[in-house]
């Protein structure tokens, strides 16, 4: 695998790479992350970067959900 391109966010890590004849867009913020693949025949590098930049503030409410659901999960095993 290898990275292509890091975009820029405040709080999220957000990567591009490539393998296996996919592009894998990656978007990472403390334990949770969440990948998207698209294939390179169909994709080029600029339309996976409009993507990310189009999905990031998405993605960034689909984490603050993800960490609710366990903290709530969490919370109800230790009752």
């Amino acid at each position: 695998m290898r990275t292509l391109a890091t975009i820029p966010h405040p709080l999220m890590r957000i990567t591009i790479n490539q393998w296996n004849g996919k592009y894998q867009l990656r978007y990472e913020l403390d334990r949770y992350e969440q990948a998207f693949k698209f294939s390179d025949e169909t994709e080029d590098l600029a339309s996976v970067k409009l993507v990310a930049q189009a999905m990031a503030d998405e993605v960034l409410k689909n984490f603050v959900a993800m960490r609710s659901q366990l903290q709530k999960q969490i919370s109800q095993h230790n009752e």
